[in-house]
């Protein structure tokens, strides 16, 4: 929503880059809280340093050049398969092994979410799909690199620090890639906006460090595929009633929320 706000005189690019380093900004000073005396040197901070690299950083590359070749819709559509990649790379980096339901939920949210999305029709961009999907195998990857750092760390803080860090390193080099060296737009309303924007990200972060500690990424990453239907509800409670509420949004939603409670319910 505060992303949404900022672009209404900024970039995607120029949003991308500012929320990224204030994430970092963010996660830095909470160093200050960290107990340090707790933490060794562990080859486990480069798991951590790894996911940074891959989601946001790759992920957004990714994005980038699949909305340049195939536009939002089709590339929202496709990337969030990364609700089935997650899963997936789990089961052979992790040893896990999900639930029959687990897969049926997982598939039940992903057709909720390209109904959400209008669905899109993939004939014309062919191509190019390949694209989005390394998007979301990034986004699936980044889910299993963070747990894997969990093995040998647990603190939430100094995690996130080192996720933060590592992507805000690369997020310029990416960014120039992915947008061919398009200029930036410092406007300072949109900047206020994406600032806000970066301090909703490190709290979302810190909640999924959380939950991946202690939890299996097949049984989070469903979950956080539903944050389109989120965005809608907020949208349509903070913007105002501009959002048409459709049969497909409904049947939608109403899907999404279906395969979120069958893979939650299961322990």
């Amino acid at each position: 929503m505060l992303t949404r706000r900022g672009l209404e005189g900024s970039t995607p690019h120029t949003g991308s880059l500012v929320v990224l380093l204030f994430n970092f900004v963010i996660f830095f000073i909470a160093l200050a809280w960290v107990d340090f005396s707790r933490i060794a040197f562990s080859w486990h901070w480069a798991a951590f340093a790894g996911a940074g690299i891959s989601s946001p950083a790759l992920s957004l590359l990714f994005m980038y050049r699949s909305i340049a070749q195939m536009g939002v819709a089709p590339t929202n559509a496709i990337v969030i398969t990364n609700a089935f990649f997650g899963p997936f790379l789990a089961f052979f980096i992790l040893g896990e092994r999900p639930h029959p339901v687990i897969w049926l939920g997982i598939a039940i949210v992903v057709c909720g979410v390209w109904l959400l999305m209008g669905g899109a029709d993939m004939r014309k961009h062919w191509r190019y799909i390949w694209i989005p999907v390394m998007s979301a195998i990034c986004f699936g990857l980044a889910h299993n690199l963070r747990k894997i750092g969990f093995g040998g760390m647990d603190s939430l803080l100094f995690g996130g620090f080192l996720q933060a860090a590592s992507a805000a390193a690369v997020a310029p080099i990416i960014l120039k890639i992915a947008t061919r060296g398009h200029a930036y737009a410092f406007n300072p309303r949109s900047v206020r906006y994406f600032l806000l924007a970066g301090l909703a990200m490190a709290a979302a972060l810190l909640s999924l460090l959380f939950a991946l500690r202690s939890g299996q990424v097949s049984l989070i990453g469903p979950i956080l595929a539903a944050a389109p239907l989120f965005a809608l509800v907020l949208t349509y409670l903070l913007l105002g009633s501009h959002e048409k509420i459709t049969p497909r949004i409904v049947g939608g939603a109403c899907l999404i929320v279906s395969g979120v409670v069958l893979v939650a319910s299961l322990k």
